[in-house]
């Protein structure tokens, strides 16, 4: 029977890196099953549970010391598609490895970019096209890409099982962005003053693309777990 403290670094790693982390955890059996289990133990069930940091500044922090190492790509590309599923945007990761260059020089950064590149590729990500984020500071007014844009409100049934959820909704987002052609944002967001609550954010190339999503096999996989429960959408058809 594992440890307590493996069950819960198990959990946050499913939360952070999704299926990408399993892989790597998987890929030490036949080896290191120990070091495996030191892994999700302390970096997952230590580190990662701490408060004072968020998900998302975990990944950035992660990010950026594995680019400026310049010998960690395998591990750069697991925390880069740990970094989209727990809300940076793909400037951002773009923006960390730029940053690389001033600190640990521009070959450093130069690989850092290239392994962005390739984790961007295989999820079908255009970093180019992807909506930039809002900044705090800029009073400026901003074009949207022409799209189907979906802010969806949903509610865990089952407090209990909220890990379970979380981990389940980032394989959704992980595999709508990989798989479906017609998605280009499908982002999963927690809110910290309602742990029960959680918002999908998401844009489409059409309308139909949209009601396609609810029909892909991953989609249907998902809501068969019955996790969650819609409490509101709102739709904004940017069109061309």
């Amino acid at each position: 029977m594992q440890s307590e403290r493996y069950q819960a670094g198990w959990e946050k790693l499913a939360e952070v890196d999704g299926t990408q982390g399993e892989k790597v955890i998987e890929a030490l059996q036949d080896i290191a099953p120990d070091f495996a289990r030191m892994v999700i133990e302390f970096s997952f069930g230590e580190i990662y549970k701490r408060e004072a940091l968020d998900l998302k500044t975990r990944e950035i922090a992660t990010i950026a010391a594995l680019a400026a190492l310049g010998n960690a790509t395998p591990q750069l590309k697991v925390h880069i598609h740990g970094a989209l599923n727990t809300g940076s945007t793909p400037q951002e990761i773009v923006e960390v490895m730029m940053q690389m260059a001033v600190y640990a020089g521009f070959p450093a950064a130069l690989n850092g970019l290239f392994a962005a590149k390739e984790v961007f590729r295989e999820l079908g990500i255009d970093p180019l096209s992807a909506p930039m984020p809002a900044h705090p500071d800029s009073h400026h007014q901003s074009t949207l890409t022409p799209g189907y844009y979906v802010t969806a409100e949903i509610r865990m049934k089952d407090p209990n099982r909220a890990d379970a959820a979380k981990a389940a909704l980032i394989r959704l987002c992980e595999q709508t962005r990989k798989e479906e052609a017609g998605c280009t944002l499908f982002e999963l967001h927690t809110c910290p003053d309602d742990p029960v609550k959680l918002i999908l954010w998401e844009r489409f190339n059409s309308e139909a693309d949209f009601h396609l999503h609810h029909q892909a096999p991953h989609t249907l996989a998902y809501l068969a777990q019955d996790f969650t429960e819609i409490v509101q959408i709102h739709v904004s058809d940017v069109l061309n």
